[in-house]
């Protein structure tokens, strides 16, 4: 496994995965975009080069929206009552 891998497939999917999960115990949307800017930052000075930080604000809106859609979601269906 290589770094594009990383970068391209588990990284993201990782920050899917964890955004929705994040939101869902926490309730807070800042939360996990937050905590993915943080991982991000630290993989792209460890592991990758500076080029790789206009994904890591790519990763930080997706999870914001996630966050956001998630969050729309569990309200949506608490005023239903199920």
């Amino acid at each position: 496994m290589d770094e594009l891998d990383i970068a391209f497939v588990i990284l993201p999917l990782g920050i899917m995965v964890l955004s929705i999960v994040g939101t869902c115990v926490c309730k807070n949307v800042y939360l996990m975009p937050v905590l993915s800017l943080i991982i991000s930052l630290v993989l792209t000075f460890t592991i990758f080069n500076q080029s790789f930080l206009g994904w890591v604000v790519v990763y930080c809106l997706m999870s914001l929206v996630l966050s956001y859609i998630t969050l729309i979601v569990i309200r949506k269906r608490k005023a239903s009552g199920k």
